[in-house]
């Protein structure tokens, strides 16, 4: 019924219009970006883990080669000291060991290597005063910083048979003749410092200047250790053309008037 009062028919009213859907609309580019090789993709086939494995690889084969190549350690031998620091050794045989005391340092005596007779003083690794009855008998040094009469390590030959020559006629006393060098990759080398070839200089020194023989030993100079394959060579230069260049490696200074294992007898 209306407001009016009269009745409505609910059959004669027209249908209800359907509701409105709205359109869905479909999902959009989301951007995502294309994919485009690389150069490495394109050179390895995209195959990344063979690419990284290749180098990996290859900077093993690099370091593997660099450690295992022969190198040369710059170890110089005998070592050139300065001359500012090489100090005179004013002590000859004869001479009382407090004197090597005096000038050296007390040191507590040691037996003889060679000698039950004779008492050793080693002042240092290389330096070496042998005694018999506290009264000196040999000196012996192997340091550069160490001169006797001007003699020290690592003059050259010529130098050192000059400074001979003001004590006495220099002679070599060397038996057989001296090895030749090996090659190794080019470089003339010795197994060791210690196989080098040996060459003695001696000026012996007599009344009334004095009885002692003086004694100088030659080796080939050193430039450098060549290390390969878990060895060791002495380097003496570079190329098959080289030239030993001889060198003092030791000095010794021997009574001659007491008996010890460095002379064959007592001389005055």
């Amino acid at each position: 019924m209306s407001r009016s009062g009269k009745a409505v028919d609910v059959e004669t009213l027209p249908p209800a219009p359907p509701p409105e859907i709205p359109e869905i609309t479909p999902p959009g580019d989301l951007g995502v970006p294309e994919y485009r090789p690389t150069l490495g993709d394109r050179f390895t086939g995209g195959r990344r883990i063979v690419a990284i494995g290749a180098v990996v690889a290859a900077l093993l084969v690099a370091v593997l080669y660099f450690t295992t190549r022969p190198r040369i350690i710059d170890q110089p031998h005998p070592v050139e000291a300065d001359p500012a620091s090489v100090l005179p050794l004013p002590l000859d045989p004869g001479a009382p060991i407090t004197t090597a005391f005096a000038l050296l340092g007390s040191q507590v005596p040691e037996p003889h290597p060679d000698d039950a007779r004779l008492t050793r003083y080693a002042f240092g690794t290389d330096l070496q005063v042998d005694a018999l009855n506290q009264i000196v008998y040999a000196i012996t040094f192997s340091v550069p910083n160490r001169s006797w009469q001007g003699l020290r390590v690592g003059i050259p030959e010529q130098s050192a048979r000059g400074g001979l020559a003001l004590l006495g006629t220099p002679r070599e006393v060397t038996q057989g003749s001296p090895a030749d060098p090996e090659f190794v990759r080019g470089l003339a080398v010795f197994p060791s410092l210690d196989e080098r070839p040996v060459r003695t200089l001696r000026a012996q020194v007599r009344p009334p200047n004095g009885c002692i023989d003086v004694l100088v030993d030659l080796q080939p100079r050193a430039i450098g250790v060549l290390l390969h394959d878990d060895q060791r060579w002495a380097v003496i230069g570079d190329g098959a053309d080289v030239s030993l260049e001889w060198v003092v490696t030791r000095v010794r200074v021997v009574s001659r008037s007491i008996r010890g294992p460095y002379a064959a007898g007592v001389d005055c």
